[in-house]
């Protein structure tokens, strides 16, 4: 999942909601000696974004959906799904939350600030774009993914990939999409909900 989930699926904890971000960031074992540095509420946080990568991989709905793309993106097809699943998200946002979308995006815009000084200097220019630019709020248009993958194309920097090509294949296939988001997402928002009860965390 991209930003706009993972953020979601984090509840109300500001260390579980920097952490979803920060695992982009982190290589290796979470308890490593190196990461020895990082709060154990925004460990907890590494630790859910895993669960949710590894929940939404091994998913036969996400495999359907990203079926549809590998022709043109091969590997990058995850990658492509993770954006288009915030759009699906954010479309059907009343179903999952009763908080209102713009309240939430205000709450997670200052809990992204939360122990700035243990965020890496290429962390603090992503969250303080995604505030400048209020990024969660436009994967619901068109030109909002387009932005995304236009973003993710120089970070991959590769001539022979073009994620923004795979928004004609999302516009032929919207309704079949939107079908296998409602079906997998209310799963993965369980599991979610148990990992925050597991953890005895609030939110």
């Amino acid at each position: 999942m991209n930003y706009l989930a993972h953020l979601f699926l984090s509840g109300k904890n500001d260390g579980i909601i920097v952490g979803n971000i920060l695992e982009d960031f982190i290589s290796g074992h979470i308890e490593h000696p190196k990461n020895a540095y990082i709060p154990e509420d925004i460990k907890l946080g590494l630790k859910m974004h895993r669960m949710i990568d590894t929940f939404t991989d091994s998913h036969a709905v996400l495999k359907e959906s990203k079926a549809l793309f590998y022709p043109i993106n091969g590997k990058y097809a995850s990658i492509v799904m993770d954006v288009l699943y915030d759009h699906f998200l954010q479309k059907n946002w009343e179903n999952y939350s009763s908080e209102e979308f713009d309240s939430f995006r205000k709450r997670i815009y200052e809990s992204i600030r939360y122990q700035e000084d243990i965020q890496p200097e290429n962390m603090k220019k992503l969250v303080n774009s995604m505030i400048e630019h209020d990024w969660l709020k436009n994967y619901i248009e068109i030109w909002g993914l387009e932005k995304a993958f236009n973003n993710l194309n120089k970070r991959i920097n590769k001539p022979e990939v073009d994620l923004i090509k795979s928004l004609s294949i999302f516009e032929k296939n919207y309704d079949f999409l939107d079908l296998n988001f409602k079906e997998f997402f209310p799963e993965l928002l369980n599991a979610s909900r148990t990992f925050l009860k597991e953890n005895h965390l609030n939110g």
